[in-house]
């Protein structure tokens, strides 16, 4: 096929046949310059093709979630990473924090203070419920959070 053949609408197809695939790519296989294929993609809103490794998860939750099992009396396993003393931590794009961290953000809705550790009793556990930071065990002891 020559530049001139090829229509906005083959273009496109070819974008949406597979997923992330390059401008030039695209350009390669029908003939094309790759400038056009790139405009195309633009006027249509696909996002812009980007070189090199993919992250595994999508999101942090997804990468948490991957990343643990279910156990009985609802506490999570972790079965991803841990530490050299055993901590569990995840790793996404460029965060690096423990399990224990990650479980508390997405339970609480904020940034836990201080150490987070485990009110459930069950050294390990990741699940979010089973998690407390110093305001909270502080607050227990001071008679007003219940356990």
């Amino acid at each position: 096929m020559t530049r001139a053949s090829v229509s906005d609408e083959e273009i496109l197809r070819a974008l949406l046949a597979e997923d992330d695939i390059s401008n030039l790519a695209v350009a390669t296989k029908l003939g094309c310059g790759d400038k056009r294929v790139d405009a195309v993609r633009k006027r249509v809103g696909l996002p812009v093709y980007i070189r090199g490794r993919r992250p595994l998860y999508g999101s942090v939750q997804e990468a948490f979630a991957a990343q643990t099992e279910p156990v009985e009396g609802g506490h999570l396993r972790w079965t991803g990473t841990r530490e050299k003393c055993g901590t569990p931590v995840l790793r996404w794009r460029t965060l690096l924090q423990t399990a224990y961290r990650v479980a508390f953000r997405e339970q609480y809705g904020r940034e836990p203070v201080g150490k987070v550790s485990q009110s459930c009793g069950n050294p390990g556990c990741v699940a979010g419920l089973h998690q407390e930071d110093r305001l909270m065990r502080e607050a227990r002891k001071a008679g007003e959070l219940s356990c």
